[in-house]
């Protein structure tokens, strides 16, 4: 049955073909349901009306491939997920990337996948699934819709070159796609694709600059330009890629165009990779507190410090993380007998999280919310001031939190973080007040972020930590933080 199959398309296609393939060229393959082909064939109707009046997506419809696959009703789900079925359907129809949305009834709702799937039949650009609680074809053509979107975000290129003549060569953007005289473009050559190791999907391309160049002819589907310069004495040849620089001549057509800018564009909420990694500077307003039977001791200043975040994702929703941090000062008295007016301090901590990340929209696009746990340990580096039950402390033990983020707006983000731990213990270089009754920690963070880049956003808030140990006799130590934290972090 496979034999045929491949056989009846490739004698089809060799007498049916296109232009150049493409990763902007799109091919909807039939949506394939559990419950009869109905919903399925709405859903197609959805997402083929949308990619039809697409920017970034060169669609055209083929009906007779739909007849040809109707013929293999009976074993269609395995077909399409054949690779060597979806390389023949690409390669002949020069379609590029493929789309294969899928339709799982669950009780009273669905579950929805779409993947996009590379010329190769194997490679996969973009997967992302979903539970609903309805079959609404509408809702769940939305849905993939959404993700699409997003997909389109993340193609590393504006266009192919099809074709060369000396310095001159034609790009498969145009008009439509917001080009204009004097563009200048970018020509680059994929070397070697990278794929996540438990994902699957090629999350990024290691590429080679070839040249500059400029468009000086614009049609609504093609363009033509003109290298500049060369960077490498390699050649532009068919199938390098183009990106769209901006320039003084685009800048006051902005609004017209609609193409994934590579340094800023639209990107409301960036496609991630591996993980994250994140620089954050800080102003803490740090104070330390020791009672005892004669009264209370305190200090107080503000310290700068330096944090980095590093988040890894081993699924779409589970994922680890390590956090480093020190702040450094002075801090002054505040109340109390103390043998000083004021005190020098470093402080740091350490964070080793392991957590659950819940989509509702899928992955990193709309909400998230985390739930972790993990172990923290928070060091107070104080000078000592034993006379005074003051030094170095430190609480460590199980922390358990959570975090919710929600999109304000495009390319805004708000999230809240709440964490205590769930088994302190509290610890002192010098003796101060020896073993303690008990201790405890808590964490709150509010903030918020804006994605600056495809791959940087820029985030900021407001971060309350607080450490207590209680001892015998009404004794205690209490050490507290209010940070204000701004940085950047990088998707890789």
């Amino acid at each position: 049955m496979k034999k045929l199959l491949l056989l009846t398309l490739f004698i089809f296609f060799n007498f049916n073909s296109y232009a150049s393939q493409s990763m902007r060229r799109c091919m909807l393959l039939p949506v394939k349901d559990s419950i009869g082909g109905a919903l399925g064939f709405k859903v197609y109707e959805e997402v083929e009306r949308y990619l039809k009046t697409s920017e970034w997506c060169y669609y055209r419809s083929n009906s007779e491939i739909i007849n040809i696959l109707g013929n293999y009703k009976r074993n269609l789900n395995e077909h399409l997920h054949n690779p060597d079925v979806l390389r023949v359907i690409s390669e002949k129809t020069k379609a590029g990337s493929i789309i294969r949305v899928e339709i799982i009834s669950e009780g009273k709702g669905v579950e929805v996948q779409a993947s996009v799937i590379s010329d190769n039949g194997k490679d996969v650009y973009f997967k992302e699934k979903l539970k609903l609680s309805n079959n609404d074809p509408v809702v769940i053509g939305q849905t993939v819709k959404n993700w699409l979107d997003q997909y389109e975000k993340t193609i590393p290129y504006d266009g192919r070159i099809l074709g060369i003549l000396g310095n001159q060569f034609t790009v498969d953007f145009g008009q439509s796609y917001g080009v204009f005289n004097g563009d200048v473009v970018e020509v680059i050559r994929p070397i070697r694709k990278k794929k996540h190791p438990l994902f699957k999907e090629i999350v990024d391309w290691e590429t080679e600059k070839l040249a500059n160049g400029r468009i000086f002819y614009v049609s609504p589907t093609q363009a033509q330009g003109k290298i500049d310069k060369y960077e490498s004495r390699k050649r532009v040849e068919v199938n390098d890629w183009v990106i769209l620089k901006k320039n003084a001549v685009t800048k006051k057509n902005d609004l017209l165009k609609v193409p994934y800018e590579k340094a800023g564009g639209e990107n409301d909420f960036a496609f991630g990779k591996l993980g994250t990694v994140g620089i954050f500077g800080l102003i803490d307003l740090s104070k330390v507190s020791s009672t005892t039977g004669t009264g209370t001791n305190s200090l107080g200043g503000v310290l700068m410090g330096v944090n980095v975040e590093t988040e890894l994702w081993a699924t779409r929703n589970y994922w680890g993380s390590f956090e480093l941090g020190a702040n450094f000062g002075s801090q002054k008295k505040k109340s109390g007998n103390l043998s000083i007016e004021s005190n020098s301090t470093t402080n740091s901590k350490f964070k080793l999280k392991f957590g659950y990340r819940y989509l509702p929209l899928g992955f990193f696009y709309g909400p998230q919310v985390d739930a972790y746990v993990g172990y923290a340990k928070y060091s107070y580096g104080h000078d000592d001031l034993s006379a005074d039950k003051i030094g170095e402390v430190s609480f460590s033990g199980l922390i358990i939190g959570g975090k919710g983020s929600i999109p304000l707006m495009k390319k805004f983000r708000a999230h809240l973080r709440l964490e205590f731990m769930a088994t302190s213990s509290y610890s002192e270089d010098v003796f101060l007040y020896g073993e303690d009754e008990s201790s405890s920690n808590y964490n709150i963070e509010i903030g918020g972020s804006h994605n600056y880049s495809p791959n940087m956003d820029i985030e900021g808030g407001v971060e309350f930590n607080s450490n207590k140990a209680k001892f015998s006799g009404g004794r205690s130590i209490s050490l507290k933080d209010t940070a204000f934290k701004g940085g950047v972090r990088f998707n890789f």
